[in-house]
């Protein structure tokens, strides 16, 4: 039986097209969901390791995604709030509304009139709800006053959004921050790095942080949905070239 009694060039060659993509799109989420899988696992491994205690010096190892520990005074006149912040997305929380995360520098074993010579560190202290009506307008939150210690976890950045246009420097409320231009900005000497705090302190941010983990079943989800798509286009040719390929066979 040849090519051209089971089915038309053109169509069958569309067809190869979409199945050659839609497979490659989902060996694609399931390399995502593997990643995922893979970073969780690493995490669980190095949280069983000491945490690495943050000081005045410069950092001399990675310690990327590393349990950390750090002392000092927040600098709560320089905090910023990150925008269009889902609290729940990913996470266990299952709670959708918009808000903030907090973020405040702290200053590592300084007094407040030594604060800008000395060396700093972002900390994600958690999520506030937004008001619906006036995003300005913002829920209290106490940031604890003299020197304190924070436990958590060491991010490579600042977890980002989709942005539209260039951030303002300066102000209070923006979508991201990055941590280069945000210490020449203040002249805050940062770390490379942003924790992101799991202990409380008194603050009432909520830190139901996602697990890392997080969107791994949806990867598997897009997968099986991209592969069935290549399936559907594969019986689609099959079938339809198998009775068109009878037909023209037939006496």
């Amino acid at each position: 039986m040849s090519w051209r009694r089971f089915a038309s060039p053109l169509p069958l060659a569309a067809a190869l097209v979409v199945i050659a993509v839609t497979c490659a799109l989902g060996n694609w989420q399931l390399d995502r969901a593997h990643e995922k899988e893979a970073r969780a696992a690493r995490l669980q491994a190095l949280a069983a390791q000491p945490p690495v205690v943050l000081g005045t010096a410069p950092l001399s190892q990675v310690v990327t995604d590393r349990a950390v520990r750090v002392t000092g005074r927040f600098d709560a006149s320089r905090t910023v709030l990150l925008d269009n912040r889902p609290h729940g997305i990913g996470g266990r929380s299952g709670d959708s509304r918009a808000g903030f995360l907090v973020l405040t520098p702290l200053v590592i074993g300084a007094s407040p009139d030594e604060a800008a010579a000395r060396r700093a560190v972002l900390v994600l202290r958690g999520w506030l709800p937004r008001d619906a009506q006036d995003r300005t307008r913002i829920a209290p939150f106490p940031t604890p006053e003299g020197e304190v210690t924070i436990t958590g976890t060491a991010l490579a950045g600042v977890p980002r959004v989709y942005s539209l246009g260039q951030e303002a420097a300066g102000s209070r409320i923006r979508q991201n921050l990055e941590i280069a231009p945000y210490a020449a900005e203040t002249g805050l000497a940062l770390h490379p790095l942003v924790v992101e705090q799991r202990n409380d302190t008194g603050d009432g941010l909520a830190r139901d942080w996602p697990p890392a983990d997080a969107g791994a079943d949806r990867h598997y989800g897009y997968a099986f949905q991209w592969f069935g798509l290549a399936a559907l286009t594969v019986v689609l040719v099959v079938v339809p070239g198998w009775r068109r390929a009878r037909r023209l066979a037939a006496p």
